[in-house]
């Protein structure tokens, strides 16, 4: 990551419980918007991103300096017009671009989580883009849309705000995991552990990995593993 980037953020300075039983005294979120929020605040959509994703879902990603990853479906004249739609993509809760998660500061310890940050789910990340939505002032988005983990999302929202949105459209989603999924999460995990430099996931403490190294721990996010 750029240390040099400065991401989009909003700081909510109130506890989040966790349903893991934890809770984070307060935490950050990292966001992107697109086109413009009409008067009457009805034409917001957000758009939730997949395992790999991020909240650059169009344009240019200003890290990669590639396009979005679903730049061909968001953006002027396109089948999510931001001539018409005001878009929002935030990063999700423990993700790697912004928002609150294992690279975060522990206020405890001063040093990043890493293993330390507490268990999520994906409807903890579905609080957090619900307090964004607040803060920006929306009471009923337009639609909620996401693909693959985005979509489990987009079906969270559905079940615990389903009066927020006017519609809801997973696509390449499920409501919850069967045992192969499971299965195929373990040997992902079993992968990453069996890095050498692994460290007990003590990352934070080296003080350089190689792009190799980082290469060697990357996998196929097979939609085979959610579907």
């Amino acid at each position: 990551m750029d240390k040099k980037f400065s991401f989009e953020k909003l700081k909510i300075r109130e506890s989040l419980n966790l349903d893991c039983g934890e809770s984070l005294k307060d935490y950050e979120i990292a966001f992107e918007t697109f086109g413009k929020l009409n008067k009457n605040k009805t034409n917001a959509i957000l758009v939730c991103h997949a395992l790999t994703g991020d909240q650059f879902c169009t344009g240019k990603n200003p890290l990669t300096k590639k396009s979005g990853w679903w730049n061909i479906l968001i953006g002027p004249g396109k089948i999510i017009d931001t001539n018409i739609f005001y878009v929002i993509c935030s990063n999700v809760l423990g993700g790697c671009m912004g928002t609150t998660g294992p690279s975060s500061i522990n206020p405890e310890t001063k040093r990043p989580y890493g293993l330390k940050f507490p268990v999520i789910t994906i409807g903890d990340m579905v609080r957090v883009q619900n307090r964004l939505i607040e803060k920006l002032g929306i009471e009923k988005l337009f639609a909620v849309i996401g693909g693959s983990m985005g979509g489990m999302q987009a079906l969270e929202w559905a079940a615990q705000y389903g009066k927020k949105i006017n519609s809801v459209i997973p696509i390449a989603a499920s409501y919850r995991h069967s045992a192969q999924n499971i299965a195929f999460h373990e040997i992902g995990r079993q992968a990453i552990m069996a890095d050498p430099n692994w460290n007990k996931g003590n990352y934070y403490a080296k003080k350089k990995i190689s792009k190799k190294r980082t290469c060697c721990c990357k996998n196929d996010s097979s939609h085979n593993v959610f579907i």
